[in-house]
């Protein structure tokens, strides 16, 4: 299941950036990042790493889990993700084959997001993220704030 986030275009199109521009920053082709944006291929979590990182936004904000721009700079640590994925099913007492229903996987290709052996797309983590209520930014390695970032609501 392929997931358009609405926001990578967004953000490159408030930044008066062109596809072309971003594709270079990121190192990809203009026709590859054309269907990571518009949701025909998963966006490879290296390469998205380094268009959040330019843009100086969050994992979080650019998929719509979060409406605020926070900023984790840095790599995303695969051996981190496997771990926390683990960590997040088990404390949600869930076993591989309930948390693959989530991801609409096999067991099996859930195992192997679990021991680093496959790397999840970004559509499945985000299914997960939004399911157990966790940060992206938090699976990936890149904060240890848990919390998907709200705005505060100001009351009068």
């Amino acid at each position: 299941m392929l997931i358009k986030f609405k926001r990578i275009n967004d953000v490159r199109i408030d930044n008066d950036l062109t596809i072309k521009e971003v594709a270079k920053i990121i190192g990809i082709s203009p026709d590859n990042y054309f269907d990571y944006a518009n949701g025909r291929s998963n966006f490879p979590l290296i390469k998205l790493n380094r268009l959040v990182n330019y843009f100086e936004i969050s994992f979080d904000y650019i998929t719509g889990l979060s409406d605020v721009k926070s900023c984790y700079p840095g790599n995303i640590d695969i051996d981190i993700l496997r771990k926390r994925l683990e960590m997040v099913r088990k404390e949600n007492k869930l076993s591989q084959d309930e948390a693959a229903r989530v991801t609409g996987d096999k067991q099996s290709t859930y195992w192997n997001y679990e021991k680093g052996y496959s790397t999840i797309p970004l559509s499945k983590l985000y299914l997960l993220a939004k399911f157990y209520n966790v940060s992206i930014d938090y699976l990936l390695g890149k904060t240890e704030n848990r919390k998907i970032l709200q705005k505060k609501k100001v009351v009068i």
